[in-house]
């Protein structure tokens, strides 16, 4: 007497592909952020550069420095390779962090 059993395939676990699906979620409300600035911008008739760091004395200058910020953790996040689950969801609650943090300043730069 013979028992057949099928043969259980576990699928492996991708930490990169995993951190690359969110990261380019993260990445396409980034991009939707700086169109907005970019946009609220144009019709305020301010030409002048983003901010890089400094001189955040408005909150459109505070929106588009939290905007860079973020673009930034996101670009180093992607750059990263993780062999735990515990490093990739820390990593990525950070970063959502950073993206919600300049959610509030671009509602706050139009609230203007």
């Amino acid at each position: 007497m013979f028992f057949v059993f099928p043969a259980t395939i576990f699928a492996q676990v991708n930490f990169d592909q995993i951190n690359q699906k969110v990261c380019n979620r993260f990445e396409e409300d980034v991009v939707r952020m700086a169109a907005i600035m970019e946009e609220l911008r144009r019709r305020k008739g301010i030409t002048e550069t983003r901010v890089a760091f400094g001189g955040i004395d408005t909150p459109i200058k505070s929106a588009d420095y939290q905007i860079t910020y973020a673009a930034e953790a996101l670009a180093f996040q992607k750059a990263q390779k993780y062999t735990s689950k515990a490093d990739v969801r820390y990593s990525l609650q950070t970063l959502a962090g950073k993206i919600l943090k300049a959610k509030t300043e671009v509602r706050k730069a139009l609230n203007e």
